[in-house]
């Protein structure tokens, strides 16, 4: 079974051996075909994934031969040759040809959200931590290419975000607020704007005991939402700002049922 590891620099297997696929034009062909997830990728999407807006003129005749190296390199793997099978409309992965890290990752996040449906708090935040340590680094992390790739790691990075957010959010309200608070730190350096991800900071300082902290971390957001963008904070951020003002939050996952539901319809993406 050829296995193609998206969640980081580009990786191929067959059977847990490392296929030496180096040249970057192959590993974007292989990518796109992978993110295609069994569906045929036609020439022109191929030839864009490869070589962005500045295709050569011989860019179809020079696919043939990343795709002969290609198929080369898996027989000598021991696949079959129909790995890379071409259709009419350009060529695919057959869905039960292959399996990507980035299934599995989404696979994981739908479970967990069923674990939450089901009340299962602990069993959901144990499969979203498994689901996030699935990432090696950045998605396709120095593939480049075509708008289309940048588009497909944009979306998954943003999937890998939420999970992580949502992840440590759980944790806050199953009452680990004092082991995530670093991590917490973390996230916010890297998106200082993103305000779900500072109220679930405050929110675990505020229940570390840290009231004067967590009213800081709000202060801040809204000072850079006022300086940077020119806006108001949202409706969550002055929520939180107030109930920890009136101290009037609840401490444990069963007094916050609302707050559970949120994780899990933004689990659904």
């Amino acid at each position: 079974m050829l296995q193609v590891s998206l969640l980081g620099p580009l990786e191929i297997t067959v059977g847990g051996r490392p296929v030496p696929v180096t040249a970057r034009r192959a590993m974007r062909f292989l990518a796109a075909l992978a993110l295609a997830g069994g569906r045929p990728v036609a020439i022109p999407g191929l030839v864009e994934s490869v070589w962005a807006d500045r295709p050569p003129a011989t860019a179809e005749a020079q696919l043939q031969t990343v795709v002969w190296r290609l198929r080369a390199a898996l027989a000598e793997a021991g696949l079959p040759a129909g790995t890379i099978a071409r259709r009419s409309a350009g060529y695919l992965l057959p869905r039960e040809a292959f399996r990507t890290d980035l299934a599995r990752f989404r696979t994981d996040v739908e479970t967990a959200r069923a674990e939450l449906g089901r009340g299962r708090t602990d069993e959901a935040a144990g499969i979203l931590r498994s689901a996030l340590d699935r990432w090696r680094g950045p998605a396709l992390l120095g593939i480049g290419g075509g708008a289309t790739l940048a588009a497909a790691v944009e979306r998954m990075e943003e999937e890998r975000q939420r999970a992580h957010e949502q992840c440590v959010r759980l944790d806050v309200l199953r009452g680990r607020h004092h082991a995530v608070s670093v991590e917490l730190r973390e996230l916010v350096a890297l998106h200082p704007l993103r305000e779900s991800l500072v109220c679930t900071l405050a929110l675990a300082l505020y229940r570390s005991g840290r009231q004067t902290d967590a009213l800081g971390v709000l202060r801040r957001t809204r000072d850079r939402l006022r300086d940077r963008l020119g806006m108001d904070p949202g409706r969550e951020l002055v929520r939180v700002e107030q109930a920890i003002l009136r101290q009037s939050l609840a401490f444990s996952a069963a007094e916050n049922r609302l707050e559970l539901r949120q994780i899990e319809r933004a689990l659904e993406g």
